[in-house]
């Protein structure tokens, strides 16, 4: 009988979030547990959209490693033989990085571009005060280029397919989607670069003569850009996000800010007819990654603990339907929490 044939399987895009070093931790406890209870591997990601730390998890997965060797990455298990092999050629020794010198926050501030200000009085709407002041914040001092080395040693010139990572021009404020037709021309590695370079705390990263920094700037994690892709769903993971973030802790206004731009951005898909699935830290990854994204001594507990979490949240089982061919839930969300 005609038209019995398998179908094809959905188009799934993936959005990772920014959120340091804690949040590369998170990437990989949600992503081992989606994979482990669905059957869905996220390296075959339709589209992989990365900002900051989610440039480096997504760039990993699109270079083969498996989210289960993430998970061990960040609880310090073993990895598969091909994964440790990549991770090794990437990361050679480790990723630490120094941290900037106290006086090096009493720099002076620069005044505005004229860049900026013509696109204030062109889009006014399109520019947010936060995004505008981190492009007057004083240059970074702490270089990242010699990190990049060894990816640039890898891949050279070559580009993943389907994988756009997002940086904010330091000139204007303008997001800038690397990977994405019609975007200026990068390597891979200044890609990445760029989109990791904090303000004021990185040194902002030089592509085709301009300046850029971090993505996560612009929004920590601009899944607004795939709704221009032919896609069946979407699944975001936001570290910097939480359903409800404890009031008391220090980081709460960011946090809740950081959700209700992801509202705003899963409105967007949901109108271009893309349902999306939320995983946003819940009460026990939210006490494993503190108040610094940039620690390097929890990435296991968050990792353990954003894992345990998702297993058990309403994303899952929304992935579970997507990968089966049935109906998904729009701004389904992780951890403790459902939408």
């Amino acid at each position: 009988m005609e038209g019995t044939g398998p179908s094809a399987p959905p188009r799934i895009g993936l959005v990772l979030g920014a959120g340091g070093v804690v949040g590369q931790a998170y990437h990989a406890g949600v992503l081992a547990a989606l994979e482990e209870a669905t059957g869905w591997d996220p390296r075959g990601s339709a589209l992989v959209v990365g900002s900051s730390a989610g440039s480096i998890t997504g760039t990993l997965l699109r270079l083969g490693v498996r989210a289960s060797d993430l998970l061990a990455m960040a609880t310090g298990g073993p990895l598969s033989h091909a994964g440790a092999s990549t991770v090794e050629e990437i990361f050679p020794g480790g990723t630490r990085v120094r941290a900037p010198e106290p006086a090096s926050w009493m720099r002076p501030w620069r005044p505005p571009s004229a860049a900026l200000v013509a696109r204030a009085v062109r889009r006014p709407w399109a520019i947010r005060p936060e995004v505008a002041v981190s492009t007057l914040l004083p240059r970074g001092t702490v270089d990242l280029s010699d990190q990049a080395l060894p990816l640039e040693r890898k891949v050279g010139a070559s580009w993943p397919a389907g994988l756009w990572i997002c940086a904010v021009r330091r000139t204007d404020g303008a997001r800038i989607v690397f990977g994405r037709p019609g975007s200026p021309p990068a390597s891979l590695a200044r890609a990445v670069l760029a989109s990791c370079a904090i303000p004021a705390y990185f040194a902002p990263v030089e592509i085709g003569g301009v300046e850029y920094f971090d993505g996560g700037v612009h929004s920590p994690t601009n899944a607004d850009v795939a709704r221009s892709s032919p896609l069946d769903g979407v699944v975001v993971v936001a570290p910097m996000s939480s359903r409800q973030p404890h009031p008391a802790t220090a980081d709460a206004l960011v946090r809740w800010s950081t959700h209700r731009r992801l509202d705003h951005e899963v409105r967007r898909l949901v109108r271009a007819g893309i349902p999306v699935i939320r995983c946003e830290p819940g009460t026990e990854s939210l006490e494993a990654m503190g108040l610094r994204p940039m620690a390097e001594d929890r990435s296991d507990r968050v990792a353990a603990a954003a894992h345990r979490e998702t297993r058990r949240s309403p994303a899952t089982r929304a992935l579970a339907g997507l990968v089966a061919g049935g109906s998904t839930v729009a701004g389904a969300a992780g951890g403790d929490h459902a939408g």
